[in-house]
């Protein structure tokens, strides 16, 4: 059975959302050239409910956590439903790169 060409590309656009020339831009682009905004980074340090704002305000999934001027980590979304709400985090007082 021969699918037409209109659902082909169809299918196409639904399983590769997105700019068609991603790809050939990352083929000659840096992902930070790429980027269409800059990477958010915060200190090691910064307390939780800096970075949870941060996020909100900048409507960011995750943050570059960096100490010294070196990536240590990477702070997401799934860190926040994971690893801080429901559980008893001083939001105030705990640093980004805090284990919990």
């Amino acid at each position: 059975m021969k699918i037409p060409d209109d659902e082909t590309s169809r299918v196409s656009e639904e399983e590769c959302p997105g700019s068609p020339d991603l790809e050939s831009v990352l083929a000659t682009e840096s992902v930070g050239n790429a980027a269409s905004h800059r990477a958010l980074l915060v200190d090691a340090t910064t307390p939780l409910v800096q970075v949870l704002q941060l996020m909100r305000e900048g409507n960011r999934g995750a943050v570059l956590v960096v100490s010294n001027g070196t990536l240590v980590g990477i702070f997401t979304e799934r860190d926040v439903l994971m690893k801080v709400a429901g559980q008893p985090t001083d939001l105030e007082h705990t640093a980004v790169s805090q284990d919990r």
